[in-house]
Order: structure tokens, then C-alpha cells, then sequence
């Protein structure tokens, strides 16, 4: 598949298909892989049906695998896309919902994704990111390192959506992005910085940042994306407190955070970034 031998990938994830199920592989099962695999396989043939038949079949097995989800739901948005001729959304105010008090906040907190094929990640990876700045048509946005970088390899197609409330015959909003600039592999800090050059709606401004002292117990908020099988919970809020503030580091209690939720933004009751997220601590 990565030497573009695209026929010869098809017949040999299908002949894995035909296999025994091998459970101990990991992240996931073979038969997971390979159905997610197909899927990407058939969406590069532009296949978008074939493509999301495996991509269920996949999440079927496992529904914790989240490239097979990540890599549904786009493939999903290339369908809709696809059937309804669509172009590329330029405005998107019309489909802003009106009875949300946290919509000018979610505007300013976007979902991004990036491509990659190794071992670990086979396909869309899905983060989150914050508007810090803008200038004309120029728009940086602030995320996790490792949310475009897998170790030394970046992410292609680095895309970003904004939130709207779209009809079920459109998508969201996406812009191109560009890494600007990133902290080494190793570093203390996990933060990059995506660019935007394209013209954006005028409400789409960056989150203010807090001045104040961080005190212990405060409760905050943080608002994310995290995808389940026939369940959309992007912009999704959980809510929780600061349990130790340490040397730059925040820790959070209470709240449930799920992987996409990486480069979401700490918010305190005034709505101010307090810090962005950067790691789940697993429950032992």
C-alpha cells in the first residue's frame, strides 16, 4: 500500500481476511487491521462505499481501535462530500446553532486531523487545537506535538474543522494547515503551532489566555473530540478540578478524557486557557 500498489494491497488484506484471527496483535486484532487497512486501501481507489463497509466491519471487532474511527467517520465526510457535489466551505455562520451559550468558545477550538501509515497509527489521528492568534488571513493555532508527529515522522494533509451544526447533506467547515513551529522529541513541552493562511469568519478569534495565579481545587473545563461507532462526540465538554499545579504541569481530576482530547484546551470559569491538555493518565 505505501508503494501505491494499490491492487496488490486489496488482494492481500482480503487473503489476511481468509486467515485465522490472530488476538494477540496489538494495538489490535489482524482481522481489525487488515478491514481498516482495506478501508484506506479502497478509499485511495476513490471506493468510498467499499471503504466504510471495512471500516465498520472493523470497529465491529474492536470498537476501540480508533484509527478504524477516525478513519470512518472522514471517509464518511469524503461520501457526503462525494454524493452531494460539494465545495469547499468558505462561510459557515448560517449552520451555527442558536441556543448554545458556548459557541463563540467552541469556534475557537478546533479538531485536527493528520494522516499517517506505520505501525502504530494507520491512518487519521485526531487532536484538538485553540486559536492563540490572528492577523488578516493569517491564524495560528495551538496543539500537541504529538498530534502531527509520530517520534521524527509528520503527519501529511494536516487539516483543521471548525464547529458548526451543519445539515446532514454538508460538512463542517476545513482549512488546510502547516506546522509554524514545534518543540523537539524529548522536550519537557509537547506544543506546535499550526498556520493558517486562508481567509476565516470574523467570529472565529483566539481564546484569552488567564493572567491569574492557578490555585489548587478549582473547578475547570475542557472541551474536546472523542469519537465513538455511531456516536459524534466532538466539542464534547467534561468538566473537573485542578488536583496539583507543579513546574508548568497541571493535574486534572474528575475529569474523563478520551484519546482526540490531546491539545484541548484547560479552561477556567471564566472561560480563560489555563493550559492545554497533553496526557491520560490510565487507571491501574
Amino acid at each position: 500500500m505505501t508503494k501505491k500498489k494499490l491492487d496488490a494491497a486489496v488482494a492481500a488484506y482480503q487473503k489476511a481476511l481468509t486467515l485465522p484471527e490472530d488476538t494477540t496483535a496489538t494495538p489490535s486484532t489482524a482481522h481489525t487491521r487488515a478491514n481498516n487497512n482495506l478501508g484506506l486501501t479502497f478509499q485511495e481507489q476513490g471506493k468510498l462505499k467499499e471503504a466504510i463497509e471495512h471500516f465498520d466491519k472493523a470497529e465491529a471487532i474492536d470498537p476501540d481501535y480508533i484509527y478504524a474511527s477516525n478513519n470512518n467517520r472522514e471517509a464518511r465526510r469524503l461520501w457526503t462530500e462525494q454524493q452531494n457535489k460539494l465545495a469547499s466551505v468558505e462561510d459557515d455562520r448560517q449552520w451555527l446553532p442558536k441556543n448554545d451559550p458556548t459557541v463563540s468558545i467552541k469556534r475557537s477550538v478546533v479538531l485536527i486531523t493528520a494522516e499517517f501509515f506505520n505501525r502504530d497509527r494507520q491512518g487519521r489521528e485526531i487532536g484538538t487545537g485553540i486559536v492563540i492568534q490572528r492577523e488578516g488571513k493569517r491564524t495560528l493555532i495551538l496543539t500537541n506535538s504529538h498530534v502531527i508527529f509520530d517520534r521524527n515522522e509528520q503527519g501529511k494533509n494536516i487539516q483543521v474543522e471548525f464547529f458548526s451544526s451543519p445539515p446532514e447533506n454538508r460538512v463542517r467547515m476545513r482549512r488546510n494547515a502547516k506546522l509554524f513551529k514545534a518543540t523537539s522529541i524529548g522536550e519537557k513541552l509537547d506544543l506546535a503551532i499550526l498556520e493558517i493562511t486562508d481567509k476565516l469568519p470574523e467570529d472565529i478569534q483566539p481564546l484569552p489566555i488567564s493572567a491569574t495565579a492557578i490555585n489548587h481545587r478549582v473547578p475547570i473545563k475542557i472541551i474536546g473530540h472523542a469519537a465513538k461507532r455511531d456516536e459524534d462526540k466532538s466539542w464534547s465538554t467534561e468538566l473537573g478540578k485542578i488536583s496539583n499545579y507543579n513546574n508548568q504541569q497541571l493535574e486534572i481530576s474528575e475529569a474523563i478524557l478520551q484519546p482526540g482530547y490531546s491539545g484541548s484546551p484547560v479552561l477556567d470559569s471564566q472561560n480563560r486557557v489555563l493550559g492545554i491538555a497533553y496526557s491520560i493518565r490510565k487507571k491501574k
